[in-house]
């Protein structure tokens, strides 16, 4: 459920890193309070020296709404200014997004189609471009580290032999505005705020790699489960994206459904973990096969019933 974090290379551009940017990364990465404000106060001065990568960073605050209310204008502003500074990587960023023209249209979803009410399991077909799936596989690859389960006893994450594929949980400095737009349309589509989204994955199977059947919600009789429900709320829902083609296998199954599901690349699946009472729904058991060639790639976005306590 949970990915363990590889420790890898910073977001990179032709632009020289300032060391303030090196300790914004390190301090957003101590996930304390203190931590995030010392580290924004770090990136604006960036931005508000001229330096492209302090916008590109700052950008992707704004985006994010990472401690403030999401301003995707401003984001877009940002990137600009970037691009004219000589930042590749916000002009890429641009690239793919049109140059931030027309907000809305990026918020037009496609519709979607019902697999299943018990459990409820919808498909969104061609929900993000392949262009937008390839930038987040190469943004992902070199930091993905072996996946891991959230244990029952200890509330931590483990691994097990259960799941054998790598991931990434994007933290803020894995973020960026073409990450951060994706959630965003996640939540149109879903109509459920990015407030009780969690940190997102992005999960790479290798030939023979799996996640045995399991379930995404987590079960309060379980003392980890407990007090993580306590804390951050039932998990509700799942949203995937698949990222690739070119590979064999790897169907998404849901056993007692009946239903085996292979997205093509681009297309979404989204199902409940609870029944419409928000108790857990024991149908929503699911595994992720191995694909038999290739390699198969995922954008996970689970989904609580609130935000964190304390957010």
């Amino acid at each position: 459920m949970h990915g363990e974090r590889a420790t890898a290379g910073r977001m990179t551009d032709t632009t020289e890193q300032l060391p303030q940017l090196d300790l914004a990364a390190k301090l957003f990465d101590e996930l304390t309070p203190d931590g995030f404000a010392r580290a924004v106060a770090l990136v604006e001065a960036a931005a508000a020296a001229d330096h492209p990568e302090g916008m590109c960073q700052l950008a992707t605050i704004e985006a994010v709404g990472a401690g403030r209310k999401r301003d995707l204008e401003k984001a877009m502003a940002l990137l600009r200014r970037a691009a004219e500074l000589g930042s590749s990587h916000a002009a890429a960023q641009l690239e793919l997004l049109g140059d931030g023209d027309g907000l809305a249209e990026m918020f037009a979803v496609p519709p979607r189609t019902a697999l299943s009410d018990s459990p409820r399991i919808a498909v969104i077909e061609e929900f993000s471009s392949p262009a937008v799936c390839d930038w987040i596989v190469e943004r992902s690859s070199a930091k993905l580290g072996p996946a891991m389960i959230w244990d029952e006893e200890s509330g931590s994450g483990r691994l097990d032999p259960v799941r054998t594929n790598s991931a990434l949980e994007l933290r803020l400095t894995d973020m960026d505005v073409v990450i951060a737009v994706e959630r965003a349309r996640i939540s149109a589509a879903t109509r459920l705020p990015e407030t009780i989204f969690e940190a997102p994955q992005v999960m790479r199977y290798t030939v023979g790699q799996e996640f045995k059947l399991h379930h995404d919600y987590l079960d309060p009789s379980f003392p980890g489960h407990a007090i993580d429900i306590q804390r951050r709320g039932q998990r509700i829902g799942t949203f995937l994206i698949y990222l690739n083609d070119g590979f064999e296998g790897g169907a998404t199954d849901f056993p007692k459904a009946g239903i085996s599901f292979r997205g093509k690349k681009g297309d979404a699946l989204f199902f409940s973990n609870v029944g419409r009472d928000g108790s857990p729904d024991l149908k929503s058991m699911h595994a992720g096969r191995p694909p038999v060639t290739g390699e198969k790639w995922i954008f996970s976005q689970w989904i609580r019933d609130r935000a964190p306590s304390g957010a």
